[in-house]
């Protein structure tokens, strides 16, 4: 195995600082409302980074937060949904590695924007909510596939799968803690299976990895920040800004990989 590389060797020293610069944002926002840093993670490095490197960069820096909390998760989690949602996960996520493997650098670019603008439109128009109205939410494949669909988006985008899921699991468990804890426990799920099908695939190397560590601590310190910020601000207000930048992000980046197309 080899270690001869340098970490970032593709882009400059402004570049890589605003890069750390993403992941603190990304997580700073993950710490006032409480999710959502794997979108602004990836839409933002995808300015500065290939697109792969951006969404396994985001992957493993997923794995190195979360991966701490899987034993609160595991306590306090509701089993009965969370099961279901794991199963749905398998597969979905193998052909949504699958097809991001696939894709070219431009053509990748595209379909995140599309995978992200279509995730932040989901939750603007609450279209989950208008589904939890004529759907039998405690049957098994409801669950199910809903977690296929969310697998899909995590496995070719990388994020976007918490806005598809987060109304099921907030009606399935309304306790705060049974709510967190199952949020925990099926995207710490979900993000670990993707990770091993990436590794089984060829796609994550020891330099993405190193790259990663580097950005973990502009991550802590960012969930840190936020945080603190978010005792003081309305984290449902904040959040209705933060859909719609999302979502001109995503925009953005669509416009970029057609441009790349030429």
């Amino acid at each position: 195995m080899s270690f001869d590389f340098i970490p970032f060797q593709e882009i400059d020293g402004l570049a890589v600082a605003g890069l750390v610069v993403v992941y603190f944002m990304a997580f700073f926002i993950r710490g006032i409302i409480g999710f959502g840093s794997a979108m602004p993670a990836v839409l933002g490095s995808a300015w500065i980074l290939p697109p792969h490197d951006a969404v396994l960069i985001a992957l493993l820096t997923s794995v190195f937060a979360q991966v701490q909390l899987l034993p609160q998760g595991f306590r306090d989690a509701n089993w009965k949904i969370t099961k279901p949602l794991i199963a749905g996960t398998i597969l979905s996520v193998i052909v949504g590695v699958w097809i991001f493997a696939s894709l070219k650098a431009a053509w990748l670019t595209i379909v995140l924007g599309l995978i992200l603008s279509a995730a932040v439109l989901i939750d603007i128009a609450q279209l989950t909510q208008h589904m939890a109205k004529v759907l039998r939410l405690d049957r098994f494949s409801v669950a199910f596939s809903l977690a296929s669909v969310a697998g899909l988006m995590a496995g070719i985008a990388g994020a976007g799968s918490n806005y598809f899921l987060s109304v099921y699991i907030r009606w399935a468990a309304p306790e705060p803690r049974a709510f967190r804890a199952t949020n925990i426990v099926s995207s710490g799920a979900m993000t670990l299976w993707r990770a091993c099908v990436t590794l089984a695939a060829g796609l994550l190397t020891i330099k993405l990895a190193v790259e990663s560590l580097l950005v973990m601590p502009a991550v802590y310190a960012g969930a840190w920040a936020g945080r603190k910020m978010g005792e003081r601000l309305s984290a449902e207000r904040y959040f209705g800004l933060f859909r719609w930048l999302l979502l001109a992000a995503a925009v953005a980046l669509i416009w970029k990989g057609a441009t790349a197309l030429g």
